[in-house]
């Protein structure tokens, strides 16, 4: 069967070179007149750094409290270990003391005296303390730590921009004026899914407060984040997501004699093991039961999660449905289900929230109940368009969503978010929601949102094989509107550009705000899970002299990126320009427009084809979409002329690039 293609493919090759070259030569004077070259961009000069003034702090003593929470002695170290990272030497140390002068000192945590009951357990404060002393405090445990980090970032120009980038300047250790500054964030349950997100410094250093990716120990502030377990290898995870039937009433022990604890489902007359009958008080004694001995044996975190599993499968029965129709949602047996098991374990657990989702078939809020008060309501927006922002009243998903997210702030004392940041379809195309990123998280918050999980691609690090696109850059700004909503956004994301990208960030930028600009042009939403093959334009619509400006801006950010070596990989500001134009690079050959057109011959679309693939293979990038189902890889394909369409390698886009293409 492969001699028979291989014999069709070298008939027919020259016969279709033949047939695109005259069409290309009809074709393309029309498209140019249609579509006329865009100006070139021109940069904006950079203004200089302003000059200010600035005095010495090489002879400061940093002094923490002998009796300080620990998170304050590493606030103290830190600060220690940054100035002489800066100053090239060892002259400073924390050190423990009871007392103070205030005379040449940054007084970390306690020490100080300062009045920190206003600032929550998050909250800073940075102050001038008389002509040569400084304050930094905060609450405890981790407002110190913060405060900290603030201070460095706002006096001496240390930021965490990524997990592996962490440039620190160096010269001598001489700060502005301090000014009082006080500050507390305003959302209290911070997490990202993104790779820096693994790290524990960058998580620290920017503000993640959770435990969802990784353990934040005591030293370092510890977290306020899911209660857990340990599995079989030791390690300890979460109560997080999806819990009812994989972790508390489990469908392995309990559907087998108990069918009737689950969810009946009229389409299939049968009882389902894929989710609960919430109104059968066996159930709900057996979740009790569950979640009890679950806290005894961790409640060390303020949050657990009992939460409906990942289909639409709620139960149908007549009870169930009788509770649901009066309530206007399947919300309404949820909430009823989560009170009673909050009710049940308030005295002996009287810190623990019970998370609920506001998820799919239960995002609607019931008509008639209310969430208690240790119960907190985890509304999803997996519906939702990301190229409108959230509170769009011209965006039909976003509209209803709005409603949704109001609706329930008015009953939910507790409101918490999940939010979607990524293409779940797609990881290695632009997902173009940087101008909904700022408006969306205001949004949150002046709905009364005191919790936010901005779910992306946590697996785009480099051992999982899905690192291409803008991952760094778009955890970066989460993590900073996390902590201040109301920031400067472009400053964030300018100061990140030129850190990471080097000389050419502009023309990234330029990039940036065409892509985003573009996105739900012609079909008007933008999904978490959005196609872009030739008929499908729900992701960008662009013309063919918007493709070639495009190009010519990753070009030129090529040529002035430069290839000095940045972070703790070693990596060139080159090379990350290179890795993020994957992803841009990913969009054309799948629309099959720019170097991959079919209007040319067979073999120069095919060699760009080639080439693209082992520019995948050189990042390292191997990943094709959320799961972990061989269908969702491709580095797997071999270039083996016999195992493709027609007998030839790469004939198809980088959607035809995945396991389904190995299969015999």
């Amino acid at each position: 069967m492969s001699d028979f293609w291989l014999a069709a493919a070298n008939f027919f090759t020259p016969v279709i070179n033949i047939g695109v070259c005259i069409a290309a030569f009809f074709v393309n004077p029309f498209i140019c007149l249609l579509y006329p070259p865009l100006p070139e961009f021109v940069p904006v000069p950079e203004d200089p750094p302003a000059v200010v003034e600035k005095y010495s702090i090489e002879d400061y003593r940093i002094l923490y409290h002998p009796d300080a929470v620990p998170a304050e002695k590493t606030a103290a170290e830190i600060l220690a270990e940054t100035l002489n990272r800066i100053t090239g030497g060892e002259n400073f140390a924390a050190e423990p003391a009871a007392s103070f002068t205030g005379s040449n000192e940054i007084l970390v945590g306690r020490i100080s005296g300062e009045d920190v009951s206003a600032l929550g357990r998050e909250g800073y404060l940075i102050k001038p303390l008389g002509e040569d002393a400084i304050v930094i405090t905060g609450g405890e445990p981790r407002g110190t730590l913060y405060g900290v980090h603030k201070f460095l970032e706002k006096y001496l120009d240390c930021r965490y921009y990524s997990a592996w980038l962490r440039p620190v300047p160096s010269g001598p250790a001489e700060i502005p004026a301090v000014k009082e500054e006080r500050y507390v964030p305003p959302v209290l349950f911070r997490e990202t899914c993104w790779a820096s997100a693994w790290n524990l410094e960058y998580s620290v250093a920017n503000g993640l407060n959770n435990n969802i990716w990784r353990e934040i120990p005591e030293e370092w502030g510890g977290t306020d984040g899911y209660n857990g377990y340990l599995d079989e290898y030791g390690i300890k995870r979460g109560y997080f997501a999806h819990t009812m039937v994989s972790q508390f009433v489990r469908t392995s022990e309990f559907f087998g004699s108990k069918p009737e604890w689950f969810a009946w489902r009229d389409s299939e007359n049968r009882r389902m093991a894929t989710q609960l009958c919430l109104t059968n008080p066996e159930v709900l004694a057996q979740m009790i039961k569950e979640v009890r001995a679950a806290l005894r044996e961790d409640s060390s975190q303020p949050i657990i999660s009992i939460t409906q599993e990942d289909n639409d499968q709620y139960c149908q029965c007549a009870q169930c449905r009788a509770v649901d129709d009066g309530e206007g949602s399947q919300s309404g047996t949820m909430i009823r289900f989560i009170n009673a098991v909050a009710d049940a374990l308030k005295d002996e657990f009287p810190d623990v929230f019970f998370d609920a989702f506001a998820y799919w078939y239960t995002r609607t809020p019931p008509r008639l109940v209310k969430p208690r008060d240790n119960v907190i309501v985890r509304l999803c927006s997996i519906e939702c368009c990301f190229a409108h922002p959230l509170n769009d009243p011209g965006c039909a998903p976003n509209r209803a969503f709005a409603s949704d997210i109001k609706a329930w702030s008015k009953i939910a004392k507790n409101l918490s978010i999940w939010d979607y940041t990524t293409n779940f379809s797609q990881y290695n195309v632009i997902f173009p929601n940087f101008k909904v990123l700022q408006a969306n998280m205001q949004f949150f918050v002046e709905n009364n949102a005191k919790g936010v999980f901005e779910q992306g691609n946590g697996e785009a690090v480099t051992w999982l094989g899905a690192n291409s696109e803008f991952g760094a850059l778009r955890d970066y700004l989460l993590t900073r509107l996390l902590w201040d909503p109301y920031l400067d956004y472009d400053a964030a994301m300018n100061e990140f550009l030129k850190a990471y990208y080097g000389g050419g960030w502009q023309y990234i930028r330029e990039y940036l705000d065409l892509v985003c600009g573009n996105a739900g042009k012609k079909a008007p939403h933008t999904g978490m899970t959005c196609g872009i093959m030739s008929g499908d334009k729900d992701l960008l619509d662009l013309k063919i002299n918007q493709i070639n400006y495009a190009d010519a801006l990753w070009e030129k950010a090529i040529e002035l990126a430069g290839d000095e070596p940045v972070g703790e990989y070693g990596e060139s500001y080159r090379r990350h320009v290179q890795r993020s134009r994957l992803s841009w690079t990913w969009w054309k050959a799948c629309r099959k427009v720019g170097e991959f057109t079919r209007l040319q011959r067979v073999q120069t679309w095919q060699q760009a084809n080639r080439d693209y693939f082992w520019e995948l293979k050189d990042y390292n990038v191997f990943k094709y979409r959320e799961g972990w189902s061989d269908v969702n890889f491709f580095w797997q394909i071999p270039p083996d002329p016999l195992n493709h369409w027609w007998g030839k390698e790469f004939w198809g886009t980088p959607m035809d690039w995945y396991g389904g293409m190995n299969r015999p």
